[in-house]
């Protein structure tokens, strides 16, 4: 009897946590009125948003539970807003994403051709050090829940910086996998182009910025899957988004003081345990040797993203930052022919305050301060196949080669 009821609350909990029916909707208003109602309409809503409402035609991507999609597709019909069911329905995406990544799941330790835990990351990451030379691991402190945040310098660490963060966001898994592949690509590689940048310049790669979220995404359930920020409780909820808690302009445009908000900013700035010991490494390495770019990867949109985030007014120095940007896109597109636009957040995608490219800008005057959205346009949006892990490396890696040559 004891065996039947255990059962049954097994059942009950593996049925709770199915996503199955659940669907992505694409909505593009087309007027402020309309993004004014989307704002308003969606905040109340038990949804998902992948984007913000931020401007006429801009895309806004939410994912919606099964008992809300007939209410949900009757208010969209009603308010006559444009519509698409982007994904039609989660858990397939989830058990497709999960089937791809099968192929190399079972192998020993680290792959590049899969999404790995954080521990397997940090034991290549250690792995590349024993192997390189070059190569030596650093830590810029433990997370919240005192998980050691280990990155890998590439160089002597007496010369200019490029620093390349991936993984701010939990559910982004592209993002660490890309990073993870350039830097093993400057190991590895032996083209003059990769050795004449590393006379030039000393690199710091953070894959996994926000190890306490994005390990809660692999080990806790569908529900977890879409989790983005950290995991420091606040009340009833856990964690702010790592990229609205950088302090300049913290607290505005983009940004939410509801500690239940994807968006939550955080108590004040820097109140994030992952955040603070990033912004601490970053002073202190540009104290010894200029970081001459930064570079902070997210997923999907693909997009280069520039300073200012909070704001549409440009930078004074921003047809320099342009300039490389372009390259970025251009270079990217050559191999397979992806498509990638370039901007302020504000013009192209939502405005942002408090991220880490304005900080980086503002304060340690990084003029090369830049936000990727990698792979897709929202055919799979986080739940990108493993098989592209290698083709959106590929590129991305073609693209940071061309920007960093590129850059004065």
């Amino acid at each position: 009897m004891l065996a039947i009821k255990l059962l049954a609350v097994c059942l009950a909990l593996v049925a709770a946590d199915d996503l199955s029916g659940e669907k992505v909707y694409r909505i593009t208003p087309v007027t402020e009125q309309e993004v004014i109602f989307l704002k308003k309409w969606l905040s109340t809503l038990d949804v998902d948003l992948w984007s913000e409402p931020s401007a006429p035609r801009h895309n806004v991507d939410v994912r919606v539970p099964t008992f809300l999609i007939r209410d949900f597709e009757i208010v969209l019909k009603k308010e006559g807003l444009n519509f698409e069911v982007m994904i039609e329905d989660v858990e397939n995406a989830i058990q497709a994403q999960e089937e791809s990544n099968l192929p190399n799941a079972f192998a020993w330790g680290f792959d590049y051709e899969k999404y790995n835990s954080y521990s397997d990351i940090v034991g290549e990451l250690r792995n590349l050090a024993r192997q390189y030379p070059s190569a030596s691991t650093f830590s810029v402190g433990k997370t919240y829940e005192k998980r050691d945040m280990v990155g890998l310098r590439i160089g002597s660490g007496d010369k200019p910086a490029i620093w390349i963060d991936g993984g701010i966001h939990a559910r982004e898994w592209i993002s660490p996998a890309t990073v993870m592949y350039f830097l093993n690509k400057l190991l590895t590689s032996k083209s003059n182009t990769v050795y004449n940048i590393l006379a030039k310049y000393d690199f710091y790669f953070l894959p996994v910025f926000n190890s306490d979220g994005y390990t809660y995404t692999r080990s806790g359930g569908r529900q977890a899957r879409f989790w983005r920020k950290t995991r420091k409780p606040y009340g009833w909820c856990n964690g702010a988004d790592p990229n609205r808690n950088w302090d300049h302009k913290f607290g505005g445009a983009g940004t939410s003081s509801n500690a239940c908000s994807d968006i939550y900013h955080g108590p004040y700035a820097f109140s994030e345990t992952c955040v603070n010991n990033v912004q601490r490494y970053l002073k202190a390495l540009d104290a010894r040797t200029p970081i001459k770019s930064y570079f902070n990867v997210h997923a999907y949109s693909q997009l280069v993203l520039t300073p200012w985030s909070y704001t549409t007014t440009y930078p004074s120095d921003y047809s320099e930052i342009a300039r490389v940007a372009g390259v970025f896109t251009s270079a990217l597109s050559k191999r397979y022919g992806t498509s990638y636009r370039y901007g302020p957040p504000s013009r192209i995608l939502y405005a942002v305050a408090g991220g880490s490219i304005d900080w980086t800008y503002a304060v340690l005057g990084v003029r090369y301060s830049y936000a990727l959205e990698l792979r897709d346009k929202g055919s799979y949006g986080f739940l990108l196949p493993a098989s592209q892990i290698n083709p959106s490396g590929e590129e991305t890696s073609d693209a940071f080669l061309a920007a960093i040559q590129a850059m004065k």
